[in-house]
């Protein structure tokens, strides 16, 4: 759901909360600051994906390569592209900064983590792998490209090291192989969910030519089926060309529809609303639906009035980022937060099952976790669920139309 993005992070949270709960932990920080809270504390969970032996505490080697974070005696690593040209560097550093951060907030004594380069190539992320499983690494963060991700499990499925890994490309996810990440799947869901809910039935969806448009083309259908709507798609390439054709051969599908989802962000949604009306038709009485990509959207234009997105809960984030800010000196966005919650959820789970703290019983909860990004669980198909709330465009911004869920239950 949400991809790669650069934006504002924030120290909400001390420890996740389990400790608070059963009296272990009373200061008011704490409670009130808690950054991974678990819903609950699970019953009987699935079976370890590599065997019991890959979720042991491992023997430690000294001097591990790379930059050393904490000096607990549980080894979690790293593994973020710090030198590859271009954006993607910078995202880089923001996983590293909420890593960190998390680490001097509670981890100093539970875990250490190493921080290695992947260079972005997806030779290097796995020959980092190898040589985090060398050093008895028990836990790997990241890496944050597909590719890589790829590479890297073939390193740590048989070795029984789980990942959680920052790519939006569900094609690599699987158990013992998770996406700590925002994916296009729950993003999808929970605004056709929602549309639905609102009288809406007829929907005509614009998505790109690529894996992500083919895998929310497929979620919208599921969904809308389930919920009596009925569906359009029409498909564009990324460019002027591509959108402006595609608008062009939709104009009487969107006249007959009630509803009008565009998931891409940046410049397109409103690129497509302004053809659309300036091509006849009548936006008046329809419902614009996006994503959570809109986060990065610029919300001032007229179009966009009124539109609903599914969005993360930013309460704690907010706290969050003004930490970050004052920290690192410059903004952060949703990538320092889910590696503040990584870490914070690793250091939790050696908390309260130390050797065997990365179980797949332990690591995919039911009930799930509350974090700076929100209530999130980890499934056993290898996807984070997030819980989103909607957001309807008002005044150039954003607008909490529906909040966040508080908890998934169990049948969720």
């Amino acid at each position: 759901m949400f991809k790669i993005s650069v934006g504002p992070a924030a120290r909400t949270g001390a420890r996740m909360s389990l400790r608070a709960a059963s009296g272990l932990v009373a200061t008011a920080f704490l409670s009130i600051l808690a950054a991974c809270s678990p819903i609950t504390n699970d019953g009987p969970g699935s079976l370890d994906p590599v065997g019991n032996q890959g979720s042991q505490q491992r023997a430690l080697s000294p001097n591990p390569n790379g930059e050393i974070l904490g000096n607990g005696n549980v080894r979690i690593s790293l593994l973020v592209p710090l030198t590859i040209p271009g954006g993607a560097a910078n995202v880089a550093k923001e996983l590293r900064n909420g890593a960190a951060m998390a680490i001097e907030d509670f981890g100093q004594q539970q875990v250490q983590l190493v921080v290695k380069d992947t260079k972005g190539r997806a030779a290097e992320a796995q020959a980092a792998a190898s040589e985090a499983a060398r050093e008895g690494t028990s836990l790997i963060l990241g890496p944050l490209f597909a590719a890589n991700v790829s590479a890297a499990s073939g390193v740590t499925q048989p070795a029984g090291i789980p990942i959680l890994a920052f790519s939006t490309d569900t094609s690599v996810a699987r158990r013992g192989v998770y996406l700590f990440s925002y994916t296009p799947q729950s993003d999808t869901q929970r605004i056709i969910s929602y549309a639905a809910s609102q009288g809406r039935r007829s929907v005509y969806a614009f998505l790109p030519q690529n894996a992500e448009g083919s895998l929310r083309e497929q979620v919208l259908r599921e969904e809308a089926g389930r919920n009596g709507m009925q569906v359009n798609v029409v498909k564009y390439a990324v460019s002027r060309e591509g959108v402006s054709q595609a608008v062009q051969g939709s104009i009487a599908g969107v006249q007959a529809s009630d509803t009008i989802y565009i998931p891409d962000g940046g410049a397109i949604p409103a690129a497509i609303l302004t053809e659309l009306q300036q091509s006849g038709v009548t936006l008046a009485g329809k419902q614009v639906l996006g994503s959570g990509k809109w986060e990065s959207v610029r919300k001032g234009d007229a179009v966009l009035q009124n539109a609903l997105y599914p969005g993360r809960d930013v309460r704690r984030f907010n706290q969050f980022a003004n930490r970050y800010q004052g920290k690192y000196g410059g903004a952060a966005g949703v990538n320092a937060a889910l590696a503040y919650d990584a870490v914070t959820f690793a250091v939790e789970l050696v908390r309260l099952h130390g050797n065997n703290a990365f179980t797949s019983r332990n690591i995919e909860s039911s009930r799930g976790f509350q974090g700076t990004n929100g209530l999130f669980r980890v499934q056993s198909s290898g996807i984070t669920q997030r819980g989103l709330a909607i957001y309807r465009v008002q005044g150039g911004q954003g607008v909490l139309a529906e909040p966040a869920i508080s908890s998934f239950g169990r049948n969720s």
